[in-house]
């Protein structure tokens, strides 16, 4: 026989649930739409991401710590790295810490097609995000920025 504070955690437990799920959901539709939107221009899932990734991560990064921030195995960074190098969006030079390493770096192109990814991705945004208030997105923040903090403690 379940009391009142079990019924209360089992809600909360299905909550929590529902929000992750919708969390997953949301992230692979906006996923889906930005491809959408940047296939017409050449640039596949793994490109862009890589591309943003780099961006956001900043010129200079090993590439061992661009798969972990990526959440994907070396060898299928080093491929992805490969073919953007062959397009010439990026480059890879010896690590100055690491001689086993290597760090990747932008080039000229790659800033030049993220500026054009940056304007296709503001209207994704736009469409996805317009009936979602200041008040709403800051609440969100607030709660992604406790989870990836909770989530630290894991790795």
């Amino acid at each position: 026989m379940h009391n009142a504070k079990d019924s209360a955690e089992l809600a909360l437990d299905d909550k929590r649930t529902a929000f992750l799920l919708q969390l997953f959901l949301a992230r692979n539709r906006y996923r889906f739409a930005m491809d959408d939107v940047f296939r017409p221009m050449g640039v596949t899932d793994a490109t862009w991401r890589t591309l943003f990734y780099l961006e956001q991560q900043g010129n200079g990064i090993q590439q061992k710590d661009l798969a972990h921030v990526m959440g994907i195995e070396r060898p299928s960074l080093v491929r992805l790295l490969d073919q953007l190098e062959q397009k010439q969006l990026i480059e890879r030079k010896p690590s100055p810490v690491d001689r086993r390493g290597k760090t990747v770096h932008l080039t000229a192109a790659a800033h030049e097609l993220l500026s054009e990814l940056h304007d296709a991705a503001g209207q994704v945004r736009a469409r996805i995000l317009h009936n979602i208030n200041n008040e709403e997105l800051d609440i969100c923040i607030s709660v992604f920025s406790r989870m990836l903090e909770a989530s630290m403690d894991d790795l």
